[in-house]
């Protein structure tokens, strides 16, 4: 066998071990955070939001006005961070003398069916959460 019979084998065999591999290096996507009033009154709200190795990615306090004629009212915080599919991101929000936290595992990342985010909805209060007050988290799902 003389040497461009050997380099073609093997230049043959490296493509057949990286075939499929894309998945092996994801790139990260980016991650959003959002905010939504759906009550027809203002709230103060702190919040903190912080990835896997305890970074902060995002905290303040705001004034979310209230929920317009027919739209809600939302503030979206884009691209805190770039995440991969594993990733844990985790959000605390305090409102109306609550506080309120949620561990969210990315999974969506790189999909088309959905991006990669986490909402804090502030709801109706009669709306029947997990809380039992009107307010939850809620993310993507794909």
């Amino acid at each position: 066998m003389n040497r461009r019979q050997i380099l073609q084998q093997i230049a043959g065999s490296s493509v057949l071990l990286t075939a499929g591999c894309s998945s092996i290096g994801e790139n990260p996507g980016p991650f959003h955070f959002a905010i939504v009033n759906l009550r027809d009154q203002h709230y103060y709200v702190e919040f903190a939001v912080w990835d896997d190795s305890d970074t902060l990615l995002t905290d303040g306090a705001v004034d979310i006005a209230p929920r317009g004629d027919d739209e809600y009212t939302a503030l979206d915080f884009e691209n805190v961070a770039e995440v991969t599919n594993g990733d844990v991101i985790t959000a605390e929000v305090e409102v109306a003398g609550e506080t309120f936290e949620e561990a969210f595992e990315v999974t969506c990342n790189k999909s088309d069916n959905a991006d990669n985010n986490l909402f804090f909805r502030i709801r109706h209060p009669d709306v029947s959460t997990p809380t039992g007050t009107g307010m939850e988290f809620s993310g993507s799902e794909c």
